[in-house]
This record gives structure tokens, C-alpha cells and sequence, in this order.
């Protein structure tokens, strides 16, 4: 006679049991996973530290004057303005001791190349980027309504500070700017 071992009501509720604790365990594990990854993935270096602190070189040859070349440099946008006569004049004329940033357009460009101006593309007081003006007549913020002059110094609106002017330097050759150097 054959007996056979048939699986008894008990038996079958442990391992149901058993199958149910471990699949918990894995939900849990999981969780416990997808919770902590973040906290030790903000504990590696950041774009600083990677790399993106590199300094970049920007070609001015064939920009004309009037015109705006956009970069991107350590994730921030930088503007490179192209100045015309008429632009340096209003920027170096008027008085500058008045404005809400009081600076002097020669704080703000190299003197061996006025008509370039490199200031980086947000507006100090909500970090909008501001829209050049008809007419070569500077910049204006589109949510509050700063306005900027062709060195990039407020004049009017929210803001209190100017366009900020990152660290640059003209390459001997005066049509490559390095954007994040003292010295090209």
C-alpha cells in the first residue's frame, strides 16, 4: 500500500505564511532603498566637483555689433553683448553715483574691450532672464519690470543689484573671451 503525503490545511497556511513574510520583507528592503538613495546620492561630489567649474572659451568672431551670444558656463547663462558706439557712449555718460548699484561702466567691462560686456543673464532680484530692449537701449526683466542699462546696471524696478559680471579674460587674440578665468 502506497501512503501518500498529502500537505495538511496547517502546513499549507505556514508556507503561505512564510511566502507572505518574505515578499514583506522584500516590499520593505525596497522601500527602505528608494528612501535612503537620495540622502547617499547628495553625499558624491556635485558639477563643481565633476568638471563643470572648467573655464569656457567663446568665440566673438562674426558677432556683430549689437548682438548677444548666450552661453552656458557652471549651469548659469552668461551673456556676451556686443556693444555698439552709441551703446558705450550712454553706458559711460550720465551719472552712475545716482543709480540704485552705483558702478561705473569701466567696473563692469575690460578696458582694452569696451564694446564687449559679459554679465550673467539673471535679474538679481527674482532670477528672470531679462529680455534685450528695442532699439540697443540695455535689458528689462518680464515678471517685475527691472531695467538694466548697456552696462548692465539696474536703473529702475525691483532689483538692487546689477547684472552679475562672472570672471573673464580676452585671449591675446581679442575674439575668444574665457568665461571663469583671470587670465586667458
Amino acid at each position: 500500500m502506497v501512503v501518500e503525503n498529502k500537505p495538511s490545511d496547517d502546513d499549507i497556511q505556514e508556507q503561505r505564511r512564510n511566502c507572505l513574510c518574505k515578499l514583506t520583507k522584500f516590499a520593505a528592503a525596497a522601500g527602505v532603498t528608494a528612501a535612503v538613495w537620495p540622502l547617499i546620492s547628495s553625499l558624491g561630489p556635485d558639477e563643481t566637483a565633476r568638471g563643470e567649474n572648467e573655464p569656457i572659451d567663446v568665440s566673438l568672431a562674426g558677432v556683430a555689433a549689437g548682438q548677444t551670444v548666450r552661453r552656458l558656463w557652471q549651469g548659469k547663462l552668461i551673456l556676451i553683448h556686443h556693444r555698439t558706439p552709441e551703446e558705450i557712449a550712454a553706458a559711460r555718460t550720465g551719472a552712475h553715483s545716482a543709480l540704485i548699484d552705483p558702478q561705473s561702466d569701466s567696473e563692469r567691462v575690460t578696458p582694452d574691450h569696451p564694446q564687449w560686456l559679459v554679465v550673467q543673464g539673471y535679474c538679481p532680484h527674482a532670477g528672470c532672464v531679462p529680455n534685450a530692449r528695442p532699439g540697443g537701449q540695455g535689458w528689462v526683466c518680464p515678471c517685475h519690470g527691472s531695467e538694466f542699462d548697456t552696462s548692465g546696471r539696474v536703473t529702475r524696478g525691483p532689483a538692487t543689484a546689477n547684472l552679475a559680471v562672472p570672471e573673464y579674460a580676452f585671449h591675446p587674440d581679442g575674439l575668444t573671451v574665457r568665461i571663469g578665468a583671470k587670465d586667458a
